[in-house]
């Protein structure tokens, strides 16, 4: 233990600075690179290596020698996607987003919004009239239907008053199918007392929206308003965009663990299939032990809804470093197959596939003597991968700024034979189906979700959220 006198300590970290956004971009601005500068820097730190006596000499005591220059291989580039919407589909732009279409097109199925609360502090009554303005003006190109909410206004916005008068209408009021809420600043606390009430003590989906979001420059509401009708949309049920994928009778699952940086604080896991779940973890409480739960709840509620079971699961498992591939391997994927006694004559295939983030890997392409990153959808599975694994890199999305970075796949698993292009293909088609942004990213869509369920139960909720809510994308 180290003692230290509190008057002559300081906190690390810049929290204070993460809140000056105009400080945040200067940092960001200096730390991404072009993929040239890059290339220059690493090159450079390579040659002064060599160039150096002593750690060239240490190099050789050890047998290594390092190449004066980055590595060249062949890559290739998978087909775009088509992107369907309600009555059309399209070839997205060359960057892979697709945000002009699902502003001014029908989504695939819409939930109409009957019944809704608007709470905002009264001091926020005429930019709430304008909200409400502006969500009856944009919701018909969308394909949604929006009716006149049902206005709470609150006499202040302090945290009692919200949660007092939220707990009581949604105790009252049994048909709410959305709350919007109005906050008048980013408050964290405010945010963490309207979320626990929403998803845990009184289950209903939930928005709330910062006010200083709405104002400023003309034209922002409208933007804002748009994104934020499809996000509630999500959040209801209803599907904005799908890509083809011709596997039957196929669940996907995307899974990621929250670990609360507390000494002793609970770990989360993010499972999310057909169904969503979440499950907090005791220290030291074994990973499969509650996987083998939530695959046998997600396969329950697969049957309900489809009236079979999945004959194909393909796993994406997030958060796995290299030295903990055969832990996956022989223990949790075991574990999981378990459930599949549950249900009579049951035994589906089985792929489970390792996503890993955090990897120093970089790529580029060369035209002459021009570097650039990748386009999307680059896939290298030779040569630079794995000997011991069967394994790939893919860069699904297109960095605007500084070098777009690959993910790496790790197959673990695959009884359903499926040939490594069939899963780069698949892979590649899930990273089109995150719903919150409309475009590509960088992991498959069921390990976003994963990521986001597992943050807000165990950032903000610190409890499981309600089952009632369970098939829903609550979280987004």
């Amino acid at each position: 233990m180290v003692l230290l006198v509190p008057e002559l300590t300081f906190m690390t970290g810049v929290p204070e600075i993460r809140k000056d956004s105009r400080m945040v971009k200067d940092v960001m601005r200096e730390m991404l690179q072009s993929p040239r500068q890059h290339y220059v820097r690493l090159t450079s730190l390579l040659r002064r290596i060599k160039d150096s006596p002593e750690a060239s000499g240490e190099l050789m005591h050890w047998g290594l020698s390092l190449d004066p220059d980055i590595y060249r291989t062949q890559g290739r580039v998978l087909p775009a996607e088509r992107i369907n919407l309600r009555h059309s589909s399209f070839m997205p732009t060359e960057d892979l987003t697709w945000n002009k279409e699902v502003m001014r097109e029908a989504s695939i199925s819409a939930i109409a919004m009957n019944y809704w609360l608007l709470v905002y502090p009264k001091r926020l009554q005429g930019l709430a009239k304008e909200l409400v303005a502006a969500m009856e003006s944009v919701c018909g190109p969308i394909g949604m239907h929006v009716s006149r909410p049902a206005l709470v206004e609150l006499k202040d916005d302090h945290i009692e008053t919200y949660a007092k008068t939220i707990r009581s209408v949604l105790g009252s009021e049994d048909k709410v199918q959305l709350l919007l809420c109005i906050i008048s600043s980013n408050r964290e606390d405010l945010y963490v007392a309207i979320k626990k009430l929403c998803c845990v003590q009184s289950p209903v989906p939930s928005q709330v929206i910062n006010a200083q979001s709405l104002t400023g420059q003309s034209g922002k509401m409208r933007s804002v308003v748009q994104k934020v009708l499809l996000q509630m949309n999500c959040k209801l049920g209803g599907e904005l965009w799908g890509v083809d994928i011709p596997l039957k009778q196929l669940m996907v699952i995307g899974m990621d663990v929250y670990h609360g940086c507390s000494k002793g604080m609970r770990s989360v896991i993010g499972f999310v299939a057909s169904m969503n779940q979440v499950v907090f973890q005791m220290p030291h409480q074994e990973i499969a032990d509650s996987l083998r739960l939530c695959l046998a709840d997600a396969l329950q509620h697969f049957h309900e809804m489809n009236h079979c079971l999945p004959k194909k699961i393909v796993l994406y498992r997030d958060g796995v470093s290299d030295s903990q591939l055969n832990t996956v391997l022989k223990y949790e994927i075991p574990q999981m197959q378990k459930c599949f006694d549950t249900f009579e004559n049951y035994q589906p295939s089985m792929v489970v596939m390792v996503v890993q983030k955090q990897i120093s890997t970089n790529f580029y392409t060369l035209t002459g003597e021009q570097f650039a990153s990748p386009p999307p959808g680059t896939v290298i599975d030779h040569t630079v991968t794995s000997s011991d694994w069967q394994d790939f890199f893919l860069l699904a999305h297109r960095s605007r700024q500084g070098c777009s970075i690959p993910t790496r796949y790790v197959c673990v698993l695959n009884t359903a034979n499926l040939s490594c292009e069939h899963l780069q293909r698949l892979t590649f088609k899930l990273c089109h189906l995150y719903w919150n942004w409309p475009g590509t990213v960088r992991v498959p869509a069921p390990c976003k979700y994963a990521h986001k369920l597992a943050f807000l139960s165990g950032q903000v909720l610190h409890h499981e959220p309600s089952a009632q809510l369970c098939d829903k994308l609550f979280f987004l």
